[in-house]
């Protein structure tokens, strides 16, 4: 779907007018008309997640030590208190 939209300059207020010319770069007279053309573009397929299941989250802390799970539970409990600094 495409579409254009045809502006003359000299229908533009001030602040319309400003906005305009910083977004092209350029300062613009009143006898000019700019055309603004709204086209659709292409997005890339999304590719789904994969499956997961329950065996996947009992495995969450394979390969780490007890010191490592233990600080990830402590910060799991922190957060789960809503005590984190907020200045």
């Amino acid at each position: 779907m495409g579409a254009d939209l045809p502006i003359n300059v000299s229908d533009l207020d001030a602040a319309h007018r400003r906005a305009l010319e910083e977004m092209i770069g350029r300062e613009l007279t009143p006898n000019q008309r700019l055309t603004l053309s709204v086209s659709e573009i292409a997005t890339p397929p999304s590719t789904p997640k994969p499956a997961q299941s329950l065996d996947d989250w009992t495995q969450v802390y394979n390969g780490l030590s007890d010191d490592e799970i233990d600080e990830i539970d402590r910060i799991i409990k922190t957060r789960a208190n809503l005590t984190r600094l907020v200045p």
